[in-house]
Order: C-alpha cells, then sequence, then structure tokens
C-alpha cells in the first residue's frame, strides 16, 4: 500500500479494518445459526456440563459422569429431569447409566453417594457446523467412550468399560414429569401401552411420549442379538415412604424387574452403538423416519 498517497493509504487501511470485522462478525453468526452448537453451563453450581443445542433437542451432559443430565425438547420439557439427591425423585435419573454396580456413564457418576476419584474427563474432540464429537474417558482408563451429535440425534459407541458388560438405560421424566397412566411407550408394530404397564421383550427400538408435549424420544439400539430388554416405572410398587411411579427405567439388556438378576446388565461385545431422538411427533411416519436415518447411517 505504501505505493498509494498517504490520504488513500489511510482509506485503504480504514477499508481493510471494516472488511476483517465484516467477515469476523459474519463468522460469528454463522457459528450462531449452526445446526450443532456446543457451549458450557454449570448446573447445581458444581456439575459442570456441555450444553449441546441442535433443533431438535437440547442435551445437558455432565463432564465428570459422562452421561446426560437433561435432554429438552423443542417445547422446553426436560425428559431427564437429574438434580443431586432424591433417589427415583433426582439422582438416579440419567442416560444412558451403562455401568452397574459402579455407574460408569451417568451424570451423578462422582457426586453424592456415587463419589469416586475416578472422574471422566469428557472432551470435544471434533466441532463441525453440523456434527460435534464428545471423547469420554476415565482418569483410570478404564471405561471409554463417545458421543457424536447431529441435528437430528445423537449416537453414542461405548468403547471399555470393566467387566465387558453393560446396558443401555433411560431413567427419567417423559414430558418433563412421569405420569404413568397418561404417558405411554411405543413399540416396533405400533405397540402403544400406557407407563403403568411394565413388559420384557427383545426390541430394537422404542419411543416414549408423553401428554405434556407432542414429541417423543426414540431410543434405539444398534447391537443385534440383546438376550433381554425391559421396561417399568420405578419404584413400581410404594416403598417404605409410599414413593411410587417417580421415573422411567427402561434398558436394553436389563433384566425385568421380577428376575433375582435384574441388577446385572446383559449386553456384551464392544463397541458397541446406542441412538437417541427427539421426535417431532409419535405418529407412525415420524418414528418410521428416524429409523431408517438412524439404520442407513448405521450402513455407512
Amino acid at each position: 500500500m505504501n505505493f498509494l498517497p498517504p490520504a488513500f493509504r489511510h482509506a485503504a487501511r480504514r477499508g481493510v479494518l471494516l472488511l476483517s470485522v465484516f467477515f469476523f462478525a459474519s463468522a460469528l453468526r454463522a457459528e450462531d445459526a449452526a445446526p450443532v452448537r456446543v457451549s458450557d453451563t454449570t448446573l447445581f453450581d458444581d456439575m459442570e456440563c456441555f450444553k449441546i443445542e441442535t433443533p431438535n433437542a437440547t442435551y445437558l451432559f455432565g463432564k465428570r459422569g459422562a452421561g446426560f443430565a437433561g435432554i429438552l425438547d423443542p417445547k422446553g420439557c426436560d425428559w431427564i429431569s437429574h438434580h443431586h439427591g432424591g433417589q427415583a425423585l433426582g439422582e438416579y435419573r440419567g442416560l444412558p447409566k451403562c455401568g452397574q454396580p459402579v455407574k460408569y456413564f451417568h451424570c451423578g457418576y462422582g457426586f453424592g453417594q456415587y463419589t469416586n476419584d475416578n472422574w471422566f474427563t469428557s472432551a470435544v474432540t471434533l466441532y463441525e457446523p453440523a456434527h460435534a464429537r464428545i471423547h469420554c474417558e476415565t482418569a483410570q482408563h478404564d471405561a471409554i467412550g463417545e458421543w457424536d451429535f447431529f441435528p437430528d440425534h445423537a449416537t453414542f459407541t461405548l468403547l471399555k468399560i470393566p467387566g465387558d458388560q453393560y446396558w443401555f438405560l433411560y431413567e427419567g421424566t417423559p414430558g418433563g414429569a412421569l405420569d404413568a397412566a397418561e404417558d405411554f411407550v411405543i413399540r416396533p408394530g405400533g405397540r402403544r401401552t400406557p407407563l403403568t404397564e411394565p413388559w420384557k421383550e427383545v426390541v430394537p427400538w422404542v419411543v416414549f411420549g408423553a401428554k405434556e408435549t407432542p414429541h417423543g424420544l426414540l431410543m434405539f439400539n444398534h447391537q443385534t442379538g440383546s438376550p433381554v430388554d425391559s421396561y417399568v416405572s420405578w419404584p413400581y410398587k410404594p416403598d417404605k415412604d409410599g414413593a411410587l411411579n417417580q421415573m422411567t427405567v427402561f434398558g436394553f439388556g436389563r433384566r425385568d424387574w421380577q428376575d433375582p438378576k435384574q441388577h446385572f446388565p446383559a449386553l456384551t461385545g464392544l463397541p458397541a452403538k446406542l441412538t437417541v431422538a427427539v421426535l417431532p411427533d409419535t405418529t407412525e411416519k415420524s418414528i418410521d423416519a428416524m429409523v431408517k436415518l438412524i439404520g442407513a447411517a448405521q450402513k455407512q
């Protein structure tokens, strides 16, 4: 620019500065408009989380425990509703909760009754406009997994867990609060049953629905040949304090509520995958479309 007269050099520099500001602002707007956005947040003053925002859902992912404390649908209803204490009213709630008796991949892992010194380190290892990946690994390197977030679903890959036995659980609150009589679950074949009705059956996927919201929560098991899957509300009978029906207990690889071995995970074989998605509604059309999308992605 030195070949220009002083007045022109000043104008040129000012133009370059304005152009730089324009491109920087444009980049910020593009990031804000990206279909997958990741930021940091803290719940309950001590649970550091990633907040993953997509068009279909907002995920609150606990870094220490490597599990979801909340999954909010576009209406703002929280399908997990985890908080400290309260047993089934709070600290038990989570997804995917792969470990037993040690609660690996549970947002509450490392807190309260689950206090330990083998925390997960969770880090964003891939960040693109329509795809983010979070890698999670314990300090002792004995449990490892990754979540891949897309605009319309999220897929978990379990890479390592002590004992190589696991399950994928959903313990939470359809639509924000469990109403066992009016909330429901849909299984393949269009079978819809209220959440008062426990069952055991091997299923490739389930969709939970609630009266408070048109949305649904789909869970898709990528493993074939699961020995057992089951659902029951919890507590399924009044406990000593009278508590009843405070959260769902659904599990791929979880034996039914009457089985003496119900607390022993039944899935084996790694790596293993689970996909979750918040659906626009619980119609057959929406369910089929998402199941086909997940199936197509699995083949890639």
